[in-house]
This record gives C-alpha cells, structure tokens and sequence, in this order.
C-alpha cells in the first residue's frame, strides 16, 4: 500500500514539473527520454542510458543501485572541465534524490553518499545551492561521518573556519560515526590545513569518497610579466588566490585589450567563470570576469553575450546597475572589466546577525530601483537573489544578467525555454507554467515582470526573518509544491514595521496578476515616510518639547541607543511617543527641579522662532 501511494504522489509531482513523459507507456524508445529533472540549464541528453534510470526506478528503485549507476556515470570524463557532463550528472544525480525519499533511506550510507556528490557536483556551478544540498544531506543522514566532513570541507573552503569548526563540533556531538574521523578533521582543522582528512586517511571514506579533492578546479588563464601566451596557471575552485598588497606587483597578470591588470586574489567563482579583483598601473582597482569557453555550449555562450548586451545597455540609465567598462570576446574566453565591489548581498546577510531597519530600508529602495530600469527597458531578470545583488560604497547594484529576458515592446510577459533560477526566490508562476514544450523540446515557463517581484520579496522576507518563506522545507519536491499551492499558508511572524508587513504579503501573492507592481512599491509608505499631517501645531510643538526633555535625562549612549529604538517602533505602530522608561527616577527629579525649566524655555523659544 506504501509502495502504491509513492508512486501515485511520484505521478502527481511528474506531471506538475513535467519532467517525465509517461515513462512506461510513451517512451519505451530509450532515446526519447527526458534528462532534465533539475533546475538548472541542463541539455537533454539521449545517450545516458535511459534505460538503466528506467528499470531502476520501476523495479527496486534503490540507493544501491543508483549510485553504481551514477559512478559509472561519472566515470565517462571530468565534470570539473566538461560542462556537458555535468549538467548530465548533476541531471541524473537530482532525479536520484527526488526518486528515493529520506525517510526510507536516511540510514543507508549509499544514500548518503549520492546527497553528497550531488552538493559536491552543485558547487562546482553555484556555491550557494551546494550550500542547500549539504544543508540536506547533514539533516538526513547524519549518523555518518564524512557527511558532516564533506559539509565541513566546503565550508573551509568557502573561508569560513568559524562554520568548519561548528560542523565538526556537532558531529561529534551527535556521535556520527566513526569517531575517529571526526577527531582527524578536527585536528588538521586546528592546524590550519586546508585539507581536512589527508590523504593516508581518505581510503577511510566508504566508496573512495573524497571531500574536497584538489580536482574541483578550472584553468584560468594569467600571464606572468613577461606576457608569454603559454603562461598559463591553474587554481582550484574552492581555494582562493592569496591577497597581494596593492604596493607589490603580483606575479600574475590579466592582459585584456592589450592592457595589462594586475591580479589582486580571487573573489567568486562558478560554472566557468571566475571573478578576481585586479589593480592597473594607475593604482585603480577593478573585478575582471573570465569566462571559459573552450567547454561551454551555445546556451552558455550565449547567456554571458545577453549579460554584456544589458550591461551595456542599462548601465547608462541606472547607477544601481553594475558598472561594465570594457570587454574582450574570443572563441576561447570572455574578459568583463567591472567596477569592483565591497561583498554581495547574500555574503552581507550572513555576517549580519541582525540588519538595521535603516539599512533594510535604504537597500530595498536600491533594489527596487535597479529592477524598475530593467523593466522599463523591457527585460525581465527571472533569477534574482541576494547574490545577484553587490554593495558599492553603501549602495546595492544589480548584477548578473546571464537568464535575463528582453520582452517585446506591448507585450506583458515571455515564455522561457527551460526552467531556470533559484528554488528558495522561484515564484510559482514558473513552476506551474511548465506544462509544455518548446520546439527544442525544453519545458517552457511563462514569467513576466511581477516573477521578480515575487523574487524580490522573498530576498526582503530574508533580510526580515533571517531566512527565505520556504527555506524551512528541505526537500525540493515538497518544497516546489508548496511554492505553488494556494492552501499552503505563507508564515509572517509579527514585526514592528506595519508597512514593511504589507509590502512582504503583497509581494508574495500567489497569483501574479494581483501582486503588487515595482511602480507601486517604489511609492510605497515603507519606502516613503510619510509625516503624519497634525493639524495642531501647537501640539506638535509641544509633543517634541516633551521628547526632547526626555531625551536630555539619557547620559549612556546606550540608553539613547535604545531609546531611539523605541521610538522609530512607536512611530511605525502609530502610538504615542514617550521614552521615559529609559530616564532614571532620580535624574528625571533633577531636571525636573532644576535644570529642564530652563532647557525647556530655550527650546519654547526655538520653536516659537
């Protein structure tokens, strides 16, 4: 009876992502099988033993057998410089995940060991979804070992020893085993290896897993100073460049456009670019965007064409749009000169504990204003999250343009081949549109201005409750059927800010054609403040003596700290303001009897001027 409710819910989600054409009864031909069941750019692919997937899935559909399918899988080249394979294995390994639930098979290793090639396989594409994969993979199967390694392994690598160290500290707790691992991480950890088991310890892996592996990497191509074309360097993906001083020349160079840019470090990467921050003879710094083509698809090619197309096209309409300030094309690589940022959004939000109002505020207001001018100039973003967005000199610009749309002018939205963008900032107008085919035969979502809307509000909701609407749901399934059901209850714990509120619940409507327009929330009271029309002057005037008094009696910086708190969330709430609280009794009678007569007069003659 479980076997038969799995496979109808199975049935019910296919058709709903349209992701497998009546595996049993239409598609017996194994070249006429669907390869995309992930959400990512992914080509089908006919020659992947389809077959094989199929008489998994229909008769034991277990870890075992899918994992030995997906190792000889991998054995055909190296994602790390093949995209094609990649996308194909990243393809195959997200349908693994989606056929086989967690609750079934949390305990088996093979499982566990499928979740973390897959995270492994995601960050080779898009640090911040692998970031999600580990995410499940430690919550499902957390009895093993080298799943918390392989998370803490990714996290060391990223740069963030503090998380590293509170993994491992949490596998131990939790008694994943073996043990001993644990404590051989642990202990290179502490003496700042960057490799967290060596490489005596990795046969300890079950299956020859190895978190980590130095192979996860592209070549980029530098040049030293001498500018010999064959001086080329590699780096791995996961590692950094170390920093160089601005007052020392650095061995390697980036030459574009016949100019020479010295290479600072690395400061992002993924798919098959990489993003380094460079500095010229003139001292000036700059972010150079490589791109590898030798391995890229047309699709691929294309997409950093389209980013350069609308750079250059918005960037003079908008200074919250990224800054492009030259180019180089080839057959083999793309160069993009860029204006150099402080840190994007989403590594921002991370460090923050909690986020000012203010600062929410003002970065909303950018955000929105960058989204308007690629409306008005009748592009659509369709993946917009925090890091599609970098802080420069205080102020957020929008940046990555890769997926983005033109739409024709007098026309309300575009359908897409392919379902793209992020699950967690996805709105569910793209998933639930892909119920056809394009000519290519890709599945296509409708999207149009208001998806980034939807998208928009889920990055405020972020910078609001510290996470994402459904970031709670780990499971992607579950998740995408939530995303798109009515009934399902979007949560809005209570805050302070009423109007913020409302722009939250009137971004996240599920339907498209009610929620709330950019136009509209640029106009918004949250981003406007509004004074409150007092037709009593007199008692306004009087309203602010009493504030003012108030506020005299704070001697902590502290307590004015808090009291200034306190009344920005009294005005929000529409009460009455008073920060007394704050005053101590005895220097309230003070200044009562003595000095606050006299500070209230000279401010009774400020006003009255």
């Amino acid at each position: 009876m479980e076997e038969e409710d799995l496979s109808e819910r199975w049935q019910s989600i296919a058709s709903i992502m349209n992701r497998v054409r009546d595996l049993k009864n239409k598609h017996k031909n194994e070249d006429n099988v669907t390869d995309e069941l992930n959400f990512t750019k992914v080509s089908a692919d006919t020659t992947d033993n389809s077959g094989t997937v199929n008489q998994i899935m229909m008769t034991a559909n277990n870890p075992e057998n899918w994992l030995s399918f997906l190792l000889k899988l991998e054995k055909k080249g190296v994602p790390q410089s093949d995209i094609s394979l990649l996308n194909r294995l990243i393809g195959r390994y997200s349908q693994a995940v989606a056929a086989l639930p967690a609750e079934k098979h949390s305990q088996d290793e093979s499982y566990a060991r499928i979740l973390v090639r897959f995270a492994e396989l995601k960050a080779i594409q898009d640090p911040e979804e692998a970031r999600d994969q580990y995410h499940l993979a430690r919550l499902n199967c957390k009895r093993f070992a080298f799943v918390h390694i392989a998370f803490a392994q990714f996290e060391l690598s990223q740069g963030n020893v503090k998380k590293c160290n509170q993994l491992l500290q949490k596998a131990v707790e939790c008694c994943a085993a073996p043990q001993e691992m644990l404590e051989v991480a642990l202990q290179n950890l502490h003496l700042q290896k960057s490799q967290l088991l060596p490489d005596e310890e990795k046969e300890n892996l079950p299956g020859g897993f190895v978190t980590g592996h130095a192979g996860l990497g592209f070549r980029t191509p530098v040049v030293k100073n001498n500018f010999l074309p064959g001086g080329q360097g590699s780096t791995p993906y996961f590692q950094p460049l170390t920093p160089i001083s601005a007052s020392v020349p650095s061995n390697e160079c980036i030459v574009v456009k016949g100019k020479l840019y010295s290479v600072l470090k690395q400061i992002g990467s993924g798919g098959s670019s990489k993003v380094f921050q460079v500095l010229t003879k003139e001292k000036q710094l700059y972010a150079v965007k490589y791109v590898n083509l030798e391995e890229a698809d047309q699709q691929t090619v294309e997409s950093y064409k389209n980013e350069i197309a609308h750079l250059n096209k918005l960037q003079q309409h908008s200074d919250k749009i990224i800054r492009l300030y030259d180019y180089e094309i080839t057959e083999q690589h793309i160069y993009m000169i860029m204006e150099c940022g402080n840190i994007d959004l989403n590594s921002w939000l991370k460090k923050k504990k909690t986020i000012n109002p203010w600062e929410r505020k003002s970065y909303w207001k950018n955000m929105l204003e960058a989204v308007h001018t690629i409306h008005q100039h009748g592009i659509v973003h369709s993946d917009l999250k925090p890091a599609n967005f970098l802080i420069v000199d205080g102020m957020l610009k929008l940046i990555d343009f890769g997926i983005a749309n033109q739409m024709q002018p007098d026309v309300t939205s575009i359908v897409k081949d392919s379902q793209v963008g992020t699950v967690n900032f996805m709105p569910p107008e793209a998933i639930k549109d892909m119920s056809s085919y394009g000519e290519n035969g890709k599945t296509r979502s409708k999207i149009s201005p208001q998806s980034d809307v939807w998208s928009l509000g889920c990055i405020l909701y972020c910078m609001t409750y510290g996470r994402t609407p459904f970031q709670h749901i780990t499971n992607q399934i579950s998740k995408l059927l939530a995303i798109i059901d009515p009934n399902y209850e979007i949560e809005f714990p209570g805050i302070a800010e009423r109007d913020l509120l409302d722009v939250l619940k009137r971004c996240l409507i599920r339907n498209p054609k009610q929620r709330i327009s950019i136009s509209e929330l640029l106009t918004h009271p949250y981003v406007h403040i509004q004074a409150h029309l007092q037709t009593d002057t007199n008692g306004t005037t009087e309203e602010m003596k009493r504030i003012l008094g108030q506020l005299i009696g704070l001697n902590s910086p502290n307590s004015i700290s808090r009291a200034a708190r306190t009344l920005y969330e009294q005005c929000n709430r529409g009460g009455s303001l008073d920060v007394s609280a704050f005053v101590n009794p005895d220097r309230k009678r003070g200044q009562r009897n003595d000095g606050q007569k006299c500070v209230s007069q000279d401010l009774s003659n400020t006003f009255d001027k």
